[in-house]
């Protein structure tokens, strides 16, 4: 396959100053450690205007929280056996150096969401940091232990350790390095490995109105070599006890996990109104203006209205450390999810797409959709080979390209071994006479047919838009969810990767959206008072004659960090074409779960702002649907 260079917060893992690793068992098998030693180069020290930046040879990447140091690390992560108990990590660094260095370091910048608002952040640097001596990070290292899937789809415990060879003084304007360090994991392994009663690709879980409807789709699949089976939210809140009937579905899928071996979990099920619902229910969950009900996070943005949003992770992850039932409610005081309070894994354990119809009219539509492009999509005509890129401005020029063009070229980048005509509809060809982000444009792309969509840009939930080149104070026309009837594209259907705030906020009913300016937390529902029913990530799935296959989107605010487009939700959203395209995967639902895979191996979820970003990030359609 094909490797290309690309800029992004953390690189692949290339650790060149391993020097030994090594796994000791003894003769029962009960027990197990890992060594591993590291060294470490010399600090690059690169001055800019009132700043320095800092690297080394073997840096994986940068340790980034706004207002703080930038500091570079090295992140690895270790596998062990799924449910292994007592983890213990042991870390010796080496003697350490002192360095004088002529500026301060330069901090993070703050992070920014596509409507260009800053979060929680006052000044370029964070007094507290800069005015102490003390050192930043006050550790050499740092690690987390979940439980989740690995790239090759089975269940494990990883331990991801995140060292910072390079600490930093600000009062005193020196650093401290270490050349090399030495690791080592003890643990427990589990007394029996998980055996499975029979083993299947796709559970979908819906309501038993759904159940007619979704038989044509399992016949197809189990035709197909997919095994699939129906499991009703009527057997469910029968057989299981839980807080909440979220909670209820998500011991259910433990236990397909744990019996059946089940890769794929296919949510049935939205909202039950298109014109008024409650949509949620005290802090934690939607449930019975549901189909299938929903779990809101108590992630929350100060300031900025967010107050908490949907997340399907919930029910992808499963466990946590020591391979026990993640409640995400680690302080038991009933409010689940919250930021500082609750200790969360975070990892999926298991692959997770929703369908959220709200009848057996959309549910047929999908449906037939999904059979269609798996059955008759012709892969040989050119339509099949192309790839388009609608994007303008967000936030600023990034290498001398309006960022979000530039986050677009990363995908294509990723997709060259699958993509032979990249379209560009560009803010940038306003001058030129090529497609630009103006509706006409956008149809037009669609309705021409290509296998994926990158729109990198501004949003709501009925909206999408983006900047000129010219700058921040105007807008390209983008387009409205209401249009999306032009789609043309009948069996030409995309995978559609949506940046932008809220894009799929999947609880918008149309009283909700109208009245939305004059609710209690302003701009709750994100429309500005326009209404609507279907947000747009799944209203382009619900066009008969065309629209999209599939979309992955936020369904809170997105964000990025200043200066860095490739962050955050943005990253997110690249690395979904760097699963396709860099690494094969054959399913969405490997796609979109790869994608979160490798946001959290490469970033320490260690802010508001990087765990947020990762929970709101949801996969709207089949997780099974095949992509070769």
């Amino acid at each position: 396959m094909k490797k290309i260079i690309y800029i992004a917060i953390v690189c692949v893992l290339i650790f060149s100053g391993i020097q030994v690793t090594a796994i000791n068992k003894n003769e029962n098998n009960e027990a197990a450690e890992i060594f591993e030693t590291f060294t470490f180069s010399q600090p690059i020290i690169t001055s800019m205007e009132e700043y320095v930046t800092l690297d080394f040879e073997e840096s994986t990447g940068i340790f980034r929280d706004p207002g703080k140091p930038e500091i570079p690390m090295v992140v690895k992560s270790f596998e062990l056996p799924f449910k292994s108990k007592n983890v213990k990590i042991y870390y010796s660094p080496s003697s350490e150096y002192e360095i004088d260095i002529p500026e301060k370091i330069k901090p993070t910048p703050p992070a920014v969401t596509p409507n260009n608002e800053i979060i929680n952040y006052e000044s370029s640097e964070d007094f507290d940091i800069y005015s102490s001596s003390n050192r930043y990070p006050d550790n050499w290292y740092d690690f987390k232990i979940t439980c989740g899937l690995n790239t090759n789809g089975d269940l494990k415990t990883h331990v991801t350790i995140y060292q910072f060879p390079i600490q930093y003084s600000p009062a005193l304007n020196k650093i401290y390095h270490i050349t090399d360090a030495e690791i080592k994991i003890t643990y427990e392994q589990p007394n029996e490995p998980l055996s499975f009663e029979d083993e299947y690709d796709l559970i979908i879980i819906a309501p038993r109105r759904f159940s007619g409807g979704l038989q044509k789709l399992i016949d197809h699949k189990n035709n197909n070599n997919v095994k699939t089976m129906l499991k009703t939210t009527n057997e469910i809140y029968d057989e299981y006890t839980g807080i909440d009937k979220p909670e209820e579905i998500k011991k259910y899928i433990q236990y397909a996990k744990e019996n059946l071996n089940v890769t794929n979990i296919l949510l049935v099920g939205g909202l039950k109104r298109y014109i008024y619902a409650k949509d949620r229910e005290g802090p934690n969950h939607g449930t019975k203006a549901w189909h299938l009900p929903v779990r809101y996070t108590n992630i929350r943005k100060g300031g900025l209205q967010d107050y908490g949003a949907i997340s399907d992770l919930y029910y992808a992850d499963l466990y946590k450390n020591g391979g026990e039932f993640e409640d995400w409610d680690s302080n038991g005081d009933g409010i689940l999810a919250v930021w500082g309070e609750d200790q969360l894994d975070l990892r999926p354990d298991i692959i997770v797409g929703r369908l959220p119809c709200r009848n057996n009219l959309e549910l047929n539509i999908i449906v037939n959709k999904i059979i269609n492009y798996e059955t008759t999509t012709p892969t040989g005509e050119d339509w099949y080979k192309r790839m388009v890129g609608i994007a303008g401005m967000n936030h600023g020029f990034h290498l001398g390209q309006p960022d979000a063009e530039w986050l677009a070229d990363v995908a294509f980048g990723y997709m060259e071994p699958l993509v032979d005509d990249e379209v560009r509809v560009f803010a940038s060809n306003n001058d030129t006479g090529g497609p630009i982000p103006v509706t006409k444009d956008i149809v037009k792309a669609f309705s021409d047919g290509s296998r994926f969509i990158y729109m990198p840009g501004h949003g709501s939930p009925l909206s999408w838009a983006c900047h000129p080149v010219e700058g921040l104070t105007t807008w390209m026309e983008g387009i409205r969810s209401y249009k999306f009837w032009r789609f043309h594209n009948f069996k030409k259907l995309p995978v559609v990767v949506v940046g932008g705030c809220h894009c799929a906020q999947f609880n918008i009913t149309f009283l909700n959206t109208l009245m939305s300016p004059s609710l209690n937390d302003n701009n709750w529902y994100w429309t500005g008072g326009l209404p609507g029913s279907s947000c747009l990530a799944w209203k382009m799935l619900m066009i008969p004659w065309g629209g999209a296959i599939a979309s992955a989107g936020g369904t809170g605010l997105t964000t990025s960090l200043s200066g860095s487009p490739n962050t955050l939700n943005s990253e997110l959203a690249t690395n979904i074409f760097y699963m396709i395209g860099q690494e094969g995967v054959d399913s969405f639902g490997e796609a979109f779960t790869g994608s979160q895979l490798k946001f959290i191996d490469e970033n320490p979820i260690s802010s508001i702002l990087y765990a947020h970003a990762y929970t709101i990030w949801n996969a709207i359609g089949d997780p099974s649907l095949a992509l070769a």
